[in-house]
């Protein structure tokens, strides 16, 4: 591992692999395949999850590699009634010992009064994170989440520029998680690692867009839990430059912001748990061009 002692405690395992989702939209034979792959490689140690919608735990098992005792750990998208597909994780959980072990799952959008309900009826073992419409129903979702004891997720970018939010909107969400001590992830247009234009897609003629950077929601998320006020958290989202970022051996600087390891360590480990992306090399290879990694 060549990466700064700051950049390993802020995004150590911090790439969730959703190979299967847009726009890289692979096999799950293939994402299983890449993920093994990159498991056991020099870049282990940024590689999360891998994400797999409920409808694909049937598949997976049969991809899955024999016990080994060193499991994969999966996310799991939930969609429609989360209450049958929550008893197919707890089945599967049951039969993958050694292989592979759902960790986390993810719920779509839920109104701030289903949200009780629906985490005292999931395994109190899991990491729940429920997505957040960055709407004006964003603080009552949070404070919602906050009280059930679950996690955040928001999407922060897709496959049109309509689906990126505005600085001023995530902004306003990292405030709201760091005030409420809440953890979250952040999912959807985060291939690259710093605020620019870039292709929507894979396509040869894609639209581009100005999208969020990976590594400014990161930074922005070390400032919000350190109690930033939302001007300079917006100002990390907008940074275009990525030597505004100082990663080091003791820590992050940025502007007047001097954090620490240990700091950057529990930004990680709780309250920026992880970023899902459909493709792990492509982070990776932006990280090891600015000499991140």
């Amino acid at each position: 591992m060549t990466a700064p002692l700051s950049t390993f405690g802020l995004l150590q395992r911090s790439v969730d692999y959703a190979g299967t989702f847009p726009p890289a939209t692979l096999s799950l034979s293939e994402a299983v395949a890449n993920y093994a792959q990159e498991r056991s490689g020099p870049r282990a140690w940024l590689l999360g999850r891998l994400v797999v919608s409920a409808s694909g735990l049937d598949a997976l098992e049969t991809l899955l590699p024999q016990p080994t005792g060193d499991e994969h750990e999966i996310s799991v998208i939930l969609s429609g009634d989360p209450l049958p597909q929550l008893a197919r994780v707890a089945a599967f959980n049951q039969q993958g010992v050694g292989r592979a072990r759902v960790v986390s799952v993810e719920y779509p959008p839920a109104a701030a009064t289903d949200i009780a309900r629906l985490t005292e009826r999931s395994d109190p073992s899991l990491l729940r994170f429920f997505e957040t419409p960055l709407d004006a129903d964003l603080e009552s979702r949070l404070d919602a989440i906050a009280k059930a004891r679950a996690a955040a997720k928001v999407r922060t970018g897709g496959t049109v520029a309509t689906a990126i939010p505005e600085i001023s909107a995530v902004s306003r969400f990292l405030h709201g998680c760091a005030t409420r001590g809440l953890a979250f992830k952040a999912t959807a247009g985060l291939h690259h690692a710093i605020r620019n234009c870039y292709s929507l897609t894979y396509e040869r003629d894609s639209a581009t867009a100005v999208m969020h950077g990976f590594l400014n929601v990161s930074v922005a998320a070390a400032l919000a839990r350190r109690g930033a006020p939302p001007a300079d958290i917006e100002e990390a989202l907008a940074e275009s430059s990525a030597r505004a970022f100082e990663f080091g051996p003791d820590g992050l600087v940025y502007r007047h912001y001097a954090i620490g390891l240990q700091d950057l360590a529990d930004t990680r480990r709780h309250f920026f748990r992880s970023f899902g992306s459909c493709s792990f090399r492509e982070p990776a290879d932006e990280l090891a061009a600015l000499h991140l990694l």
